[in-house]
């Protein structure tokens, strides 16, 4: 999935395809960037219950080179 391409405004499970990362590292990285404040993992905003991926905000992310590594994928 290309960036480009994405709307302003991405589900989580979008944002892991454009990683290529799984849809569960995913939704731990966004929970950790909640719990962190901001300081780590895949920048979300909160819209009522659901959690929503700024595409601007995961650009700056990706070329900041803090997009991680899926750690599932580093353990096989």
């Amino acid at each position: 999935m290309n960036l480009d391409d994405c709307p302003d405004l991405l589900h989580v499970h979008e944002a892991a395809r454009v990683l290529r990362v799984s849809r569960s590292s995913a939704y731990t990285y966004a929970k950790q960037y909640e719990l962190s404040g901001g300081r780590e993992g895949i920048p979300v905003i909160r819209i009522g219950r659901t959690l929503r991926v700024p595409k601007a905000a995961l650009r700056r992310w990706i070329d900041a080179g803090l997009a991680p590594a899926d750690r599932a994928d580093d353990a096989a």
